[in-house]
């Protein structure tokens, strides 16, 4: 698991999200073994945010805060609206709530549970966010390239390990050069 916490930028990118959309809930997802627990943000709309955060705890004192209810995932799921605002997006509908439109509308095709393993892998070690659920191949070679960066044997030391399971991952993914 990555030792990242949610820093000053993640919090503020967070706060910035609840004062500019309306109806916006959050939504807690528990720690995994490769990903730390993230908040995510729904607004009414539909469009979301995910950012990491210390804890559980911290993403209901946080929602508590800025006076917005919260949920647990685990218990009442992600909302039908964020999946109908990734749809539209795809689509290149509608923009609701003046949104940006995706930069490239073609998604990676639903990701198997080995895949999606594969993803939190490079995440975990590129030290990156967590994709978007619309993300393409673009985003995930973009992620594999941080990855290769920080497990690169040349700034471990010779240690190999961190590396092979980056190869491994993109493997996995049908990344290989």
């Amino acid at each position: 698991m990555s030792d990242r916490h949610a820093n000053r930028a993640d919090l503020d990118h967070l706060r910035e999200f609840i004062a500019s959309r309306a109806g916006v809930e959050a939504f807690v997802e528990p720690a995994t073994s490769v990903t730390q627990t993230t908040l995510l943000l729904v607004a009414g709309d539909g469009e979301w945010t995910r950012r990491r955060i210390a804890s559980a705890q911290a993403a209901a004192d946080f929602a508590r805060k800025e006076k917005i209810p919260v949920y647990d995932t685990n218990r009442v799921g992600i909302p039908q609206r964020m999946r109908e605002f990734d749809q539209r997006q795809r689509r290149g509908g509608p923009q609701a709530g003046g949104s940006r439109p995706v930069a490239n509308p073609a998604p990676a095709a639903r990701l198997d549970p080995r895949q999606s393993a594969a993803v939190m892998t490079l995440e975990m070690i590129a030290g990156a966010d967590p994709l978007p659920d619309a993300h393409d191949r673009d985003d995930l070679v973009t992620l594999l390239r941080q990855a290769r960066g920080k497990a690169h044997p040349d700034r471990r030391g010779g240690d190999r390990s961190m590396w092979d399971k980056v190869e491994d991952a993109a493997r996995t993914l049908d990344l290989t050069d």
